[in-house]
């Protein structure tokens, strides 16, 4: 008995892919229009960029490095969207800033606040802005970072900061998970040295 031909899966644009909606939610309204197909990235985005972006959404841990304003972000969220679209399966929008201050606003003795435990458990996550929150003892950064390795679970990053400033802030321990077999892109230029 012959098995039947694949069809290759084609978005239904009626119809959201499961997790779709989750992450939809997450993405910052000011990121809500990225999408490879959206003129707007060819305009901001550096073609080779895209092209690298667009090759590297089936890779498990992607570092989009780069100068402020490079689009790293946009590039990011369209890339997660083509990743929910493919695998269907969710994913979120995390921002290093938020994970920096959510355990600080939760009361105590309460468990994780629920961004960090998305965080930690969600199948693939943008961190976006790696380095962009305070400085501070409670920040739940390094433990998602921590987690997600410890569960092999694909994580992308974006910084505006370089691998030595990362160092720098969170360890070597911590930048190793963000960039052992990670594809690196720089975005529109490189990293700045503070």
């Amino acid at each position: 008995m012959s098995r039947p031909e694949r069809v290759p899966y084609e978005p239904d644009p009626e119809r959201p892919p499961p997790g779709a909606v989750y992450l939809e939610r997450t993405i910052p309204p000011a990121y809500r229009w990225a999408r490879f197909d959206a003129d707007e990235l060819a305009e901001r985005v550096p073609q080779a960029s895209v092209a690298l972006a667009l090759a590297s959404c089936a890779e498990p841990r992607v570092c989009l490095m780069g100068i402020s304003r490079a689009g790293k972000t946009s590039l990011g969220v369209a890339m997660i969207r083509a990743w929910v679209a493919r695998a269907r399966r969710p994913a979120a929008f995390v921002h290093a800033y938020r994970l920096g201050t959510a355990r600080i606003q939760h009361p105590a003795g309460h468990g994780e606040p629920e961004a960090v435990d998305v965080a930690m458990r969600m199948p693939l996550i943008l961190l976006d802005d790696l380095g962009s929150e305070r400085d501070h003892a409670f920040s739940a950064v390094p433990d998602v970072i921590f987690e997600r390795d410890a569960q092999s679970l694909p994580t992308w990053v974006t910084t505006g900061l370089t691998r030595e400033q990362l160092v720098k802030r969170y360890g070597l321990g911590v930048v190793a998970r963000v960039f052992e077999r990670a594809k690196v892109i720089h975005v529109g230029g490189r990293t700045q040295r503070l």
